[in-house]
């Protein structure tokens, strides 16, 4: 039988007393949350009906997640808006999903003139008249992601109940979550790591501390002053923690673990943190909006052994990876990571040519390129289209990234190509720092000089202090280039 994912998030906490949101000033129970939530189902499916897309566009709280837990239960689909999306964007969104309402913080309001916006005040709705049930809306899609579009048009994701149920059991499996966890969230559900901790700590009865502040320094004394047990991070959130926060000489005697995902991690970043919190496990996770969250992750034990791994595929996810043949490749060689589980979302909403073009079979293709050792870890190596053609060499930017931030107070680093009269592609290196600009430069020429052969070492360096995120807080690549030829004309 059909599970609403709401109805299995709140499957054995909805008349609990124990705290389910945290913060310095207030608290919200389970109890509380869900008698919310039923009354925003009730309403919507008095209001509006079923078989709708509602749209969310607010920062974490307590707002949105009722009203995201009380459009999926009301037979619904929730489309969840990027905060930091531009006008542009947002009716781009509207118009493919065919949504009137959105429910919303009110500083969004003026973004949303063509929708009924139901602000961060709920509607009044009476505990009295019929009880209603869970629905399913008929295409059993329960949310769309919209994917974080570092390159080219943001896609919109449909994740159903069953995909959404799966992946937060898979997560549930190996991180070995309880009701005594506690989450310090610095994500937002936008994204679709940050939704994951909002359904994996409900679903076992935990708590999540939200924190919206911009600057990481008081998230880290929260997790102290809250007794937060876990802590997730992109790649940039851990970096801005090293080189800009005391975060590696506090103590932490709550937390039990870390987990990493949404983009490649330098493993010197991560064995420095792991060296530092010896007691404290570090999960790295791979996954992708397509596959609603997680696809593989690596046992914390093996950190050391096999650095730069992606792990293994979760349980109940496959993965393997295919040449170009179709054929799982032999270790050492290069391929295309294919993943196959409950999780793989139903399609790209409106683009049956783009769904066909990454599964195929039930395989979803990921567009990463990687290899296997001979134990069956992942590693991968780029990404397709990432690669950079220079002197007749095939060169991996991450492979080249992963020496720089060796490199003593190198914050961030993105490489990429860029047009070149005798090379093809010249490869650019743009670095975060706030270290002395020539100085640093000679460092990272002199490391790289020493680790790399003469066709991988950049052909210029450019020094940022800070450089462009996406929503998901991940690099920009295609910011980042615009700025570096732009810099380039004016100094040329």
């Amino acid at each position: 039988m059909r599970m609403n994912f709401i109805d299995f998030l709140f499957e054995h906490t909805k008349d609990s007393d124990e705290i389910l949101i945290l913060s310095r000033n207030s608290s919200c129970t389970y109890r509380e949350t869900w008698s919310d939530v039923i009354r925003t189902s009730r309403w919507i499916q008095n209001s509006i009906g079923m078989d709708k897309r509602i749209g969310i566009l607010a920062d974490n709280s307590t707002f949105f997640i009722k009203a995201y837990a009380g459009i999926i239960h009301s037979g619904n689909t929730a489309v969840i808006i990027d905060t930091k999306s531009s006008p542009k964007d947002i009716e781009h969104i509207l118009s493919l999903c065919s949504i009137s309402i959105v429910f919303a913080d009110k500083k969004y309001e003026p973004m949303l003139e063509k929708a009924r916006v139901i602000s961060s005040e709920l509607p009044v709705i009476s505990d009295g008249g019929q009880s209603y049930p869970s629905r399913i809306p008929k295409d059993e899609c329960a949310v769309i992601i919209f994917t974080s579009g570092t390159t080219g048009i943001k896609k919109g994701v449909m994740l159903t109940h069953n995909n959404l149920i799966a992946n937060t059991s898979s997560i549930l499996q190996y991180l070995n979550l309880s009701s005594d966890d506690r989450m310090m969230v610095v994500l937002p559900f936008f994204y679709c790591y940050g939704a994951s901790l909002l359904h994996t700590h409900i679903r076992v009865g935990a708590s999540l501390v939200l924190d919206n502040s911009p600057f990481l320094g008081g998230a880290l004394n929260g997790i102290n002053d809250l007794q937060c047990t876990g802590f997730a991070g992109v790649p940039s959130t851990f970096l801005i923690m090293v080189h800009k926060t005391p975060f590696l000489s506090m103590d932490f005697p709550s937390l039990r673990y870390f987990t990493q995902a949404g983009g490649h991690l330098a493993c010197s970043v991560i064995h420095e943190i792991a060296r530092t919190f010896p007691e404290k496990k570090f999960f790295v996770m791979y996954g992708a909006t397509e596959a609603t969250a997680r696809l593989s992750y690596l046992p914390p034990e093996l950190l050391f052994e096999k650095p730069d791994s992606i792990g293994k595929g979760i349980p109940g996810v496959t993965l393997e990876v295919r040449g170009e043949d179709g054929k799982i490749v032999n270790p050492g060689e290069v391929g295309e990571i294919a993943a196959s589980g409950e999780n793989i979302m139903a399609g790209y909403l409106g683009e049956p040519e783009e769904t066909a073009r990454v599964i195929k079979d039930g395989w979803y293709y990921t567009g990463d390129l990687a290899t296997v050792d001979n134990e069956g870890f992942i590693y991968i190596v780029g990404r397709k289209g990432t690669f950079i053609k220079s002197a007749g060499f095939r060169v991996s930017p991450q492979e080249i990234e992963d020496v720089i931030m060796q490199v003593d107070n190198v914050g961030t680093c993105v490489v990429f190509g860029t047009s070149h009269p005798i090379l093809g592609e010249a490869i650019i290196a743009c670095i975060q720092s706030d270290y002395n600009e020539k100085r640093l430069i000679s460092s990272v020429k002199k490391h790289c000089t020493g680790r790399l052969p003469s066709h991988k070492q950049p052909t210029d360096i450019f020094v940022l202090r800070n450089l462009p995120l996406n929503s998901s807080g991940k690099p920009d690549r295609d910011a980042i280039k615009r700025l570096y030829l732009s810099h380039d004309r004016r100094t040329d």
